[in-house]
């Protein structure tokens, strides 16, 4: 049962939550409101200033939009993490409700990824960029700052000469423990920015796993740097 909790996909989530305490005999308390932080088909974690203690059994009325649908549920209180929030765990769903659950979170995690998919994230990060030449040659590496990343490209600052047009190899480490992104691109444009250029660089070769796990990464380190 742990590992299959553990296996449900979790997504942010910011849903209305009805929550009444149970008392010993399984009564329920006067119920307060509050609000979710992210849901998965296994549980949900309540933000600050629920009033929960590990241990906690709750019920819980869950008020999803995008359909607009209610789940209902007895938990209880597995953790209280550092921020105050409170991690809750279902007891078990009736499978109808659970599937149900399971659909809207993976729709939730698409809108999620197409929302940032539009977005340049303004990130100075240290890229490597190795120069191509015609004849499929490297022949020139430097390190470059970025200053923003895309699901398209990124843009770069340096003093170095790169041929619009031209292939370059990509690596950006995120400094998160997994290995550094890694792409082909090609320099789409180069604008003076004082005694540098600035250049567009489009990816050539990025699939959709590569797509997502680079938004991922954009969007903690952002979190993470506080940009």
């Amino acid at each position: 049962m742990t590992s299959e909790r553990r296996a449900f996909l979790r997504v942010e989530a910011d849903l209305p939550v009805i929550v009444a305490r149970l008392d010993a005999a399984g009564d329920r308390e006067p119920p307060t409101t509050g609000r979710s932080v992210d849901i998965s088909a296994g549980g949900l974690r309540l933000a600050a200033g629920h009033g929960c203690r590990p241990g906690d059994r709750l019920w819980l009325e869950v008020q999803f939009r995008q359909p607009h649908f209610l789940v209902f549920a007895h938990a209880e209180v597995v953790r209280i993490d550092d921020d105050g929030s409170a991690g809750v765990r279902f007891d078990e769903l009736e499978t109808y409700t659970q599937q149900r659950l399971i659909r809207w979170v993976y729709a939730q995690d698409r809108r999620l990824f197409d929302r940032r998919a539009q977005t340049r994230f303004p990130l100075r990060i240290r890229a490597l960029v190795q120069r191509i030449a015609p004849n499929g040659q490297a022949v020139e590496a430097f390190a470059a700052p970025t200053l923003d990343i895309s699901i398209d490209g990124i843009r770069i600052a340096s003093e170095r000469m790169l041929e619009v047009q031209g292939l370059v190899e990509i690596t950006i480490d995120f400094d998160d423990s997994l290995e550094p992104f890694h792409a082909s691109a090609r320099v789409t444009w180069a604008h003076p920015a004082g005694d540098r250029l600035t250049y567009g660089l489009a990816f050539a070769d990025i699939n959709p796993a590569q797509q997502r796990g680079l938004i991922d990464r954009a969007l903690a380190a952002e979190k993470r740097l506080g940009t």
